[in-house]
């Protein structure tokens, strides 16, 4: 349970609980307004046990297994219940023979006790075991997504370490093949990929970055391409005023790009055009990029979620699964990859739908 939340949630729950006890007590025959202070002993005293129970809890019990957890918790609900009613009988018995409350006839204490104590501590121990099974089930609950969120956490940060080799290896590939042709355009493709590179190493920081700071990324890579590929790789992008800002996961733009490339350019005798758009649709990001693809039949891979929520596609390489599998760890189902290849028009078409989320600072 939060520390931030738990003050409300105990004023909150035990306000509650003062409310109906009264409520009940109130439609008893004989009732006095003396009863409400009673009924704020006995559920204040049980707060106090409650809150008792959770600073052990804490202190003690925490990284016990659940038996251990659940014997403790039973056992703090017990003594709780027992504190609540004695505190009850207590204040009841210094109050006799004043004017709050008339004496107790004599020869009756016992049975007064009896009638005071027992039933208001099983109340109470009822009560803090309903409490006890609240808290364990937050605590819980608040466990799992911890777990949850640094499960996905891990997998990103490998999805992402997979990147690094992947394009690192393609570029060097391209400058080796430069450096004897051409030594100036191999020293300057040298210093966009140290560049890149710093970018690249920067993933820990953020998973997302804003669309125009991808774009950067975009641009020196296809610069470096251009470097091997030449007119045979031509490239136009077009971007609406407000996607610049929006947020997008880091190296999403820049694979897919990658993908592009070495699917549609490099095995292409005269190259062609590579076309990026991304506009915003309603609460979405749509980013569409096309490339020239030949092949015997027109195809379409969708992808589809999963039997376990991931997505996956057929044939579409390690980069587009790379990027299925992160947007699937990030935004579920609130985002969609779509890759479409036609040979009627020659051309494949890539299809990424974001939530359109607005990056703060940017500066444009």
């Amino acid at each position: 349970m939060s520390s931030i939340y738990y003050p409300i949630y105990q004023i909150v729950g035990w306000a509650l609980a003062y409310a109906l006890l009264m409520f009940s007590v109130s439609q008893q025959p004989i009732f006095s307004q003396t009863e409400y202070y009673f009924g704020a002993v006995l559920i204040g005293s049980a707060a106090v046990c409650s809150h008792l129970v959770r600073c052990g809890y804490k202190r003690w019990m925490k990284h016990f297994n659940t038996s251990w957890q659940m014997i403790y918790l039973v056992l703090g609900s017990v003594i709780g219940g027992l504190i609540a009613g004695l505190a009850l009988w207590l204040t009841i018995w210094l109050m006799a023979g004043t004017q709050w409350y008339p004496p107790i006839a004599p020869g009756r204490m016992q049975a007064v006790f009896n009638m005071v104590y027992w039933s208001n501590s099983i109340n109470m121990m009822l009560l803090l075991f309903l409490w006890s099974a609240s808290y364990i089930a937050i605590v819980r609950t608040r466990m799992l997504r911890d777990a949850e969120q640094a499960l996905m956490q891990g997998q990103l940060d490998l999805l992402i370490q997979q990147l690094n080799p992947h394009f690192l290896f393609n570029m060097l590939n391209n400058i080796r093949a430069m450096i004897i042709e051409n030594p100036n355009k191999a020293r300057d493709a040298i210093t966009q990929l140290a560049d890149m590179l710093r970018y690249n190493l920067q993933a820990h920081k953020h998973t997302e970055v804003a669309l125009c700071d991808e774009l950067d990324i975009v641009e020196q890579y296809i610069a470096l391409n251009k470097m091997q590929y030449e007119e045979r790789l031509q490239y136009h992008q077009e971007v609406d005023a407000e996607a610049y800002r929006a947020l997008i996961p880091r190296l999403l733009l820049q694979q897919s790009i990658e993908n592009a490339i070495k699917h549609g350019i490099a095995g292409y005798r005269h190259g062609g055009e590579l076309n990026l758009s991304v506009r915003r649709v309603g609460e979405q990001l749509q980013i569409i990029i096309t490339n020239p693809y030949q092949g015997p039949t027109a195809v379409k891979d969708t992808v589809q979620p999963s039997s376990r929520g991931r997505h996956r596609a057929q044939g579409s390489g390690i980069g587009l699964a790379n990027s299925q599998s992160r947007l699937a760890l990030m935004y579920g189902h609130q985002a969609s990859i779509d890759l479409a290849c036609n040979e009627a028009t020659q051309q494949a078409t890539l299809t990424i739908l974001l939530p359109y989320r607005v990056a703060e600072g940017v500066q444009l």
